[in-house]
């Protein structure tokens, strides 16, 4: 699904490059098959070290006080932790 979704990212916005992070990035077959789509494209995979390939608490902090800024507040009662939680299935409300 990921390469699936990529692909279809990179078609649309013609990018040249395209740069492989966090937790996901630590899987070799994902890296595999982005690889084989992105030389089939002309674009250039730059998969991060395997020291920054973990999931990314700062970009989740980002998110966080993005939400915070524009009002979109969740209450503790209503928060809880869903491990495999789609991320385009998120309402995106901080951006025009």
């Amino acid at each position: 699904m990921l390469a699936e979704v990529t692909e279809r990212a990179l078609a649309l916005t013609r990018a040249p490059h395209l740069l492989l992070v966090g937790g996901v990035a630590c899987n070799q077959r994902l890296q595999e098959m982005l690889q084989t789509m992105c030389s089939a494209r002309g674009v250039t995979l730059c998969p991060t070290d395997e020291r920054y390939c973990i999931d990314n608490g700062a970009m989740i902090a980002q998110a966080g006080w993005e939400m915070l800024r524009v009002g979109q507040v969740t209450e503790l009662d209503q928060s809880g932790i869903t491990q495999r939680y789609r991320t385009d299935e998120v309402e995106v409300t901080w951006r025009d």
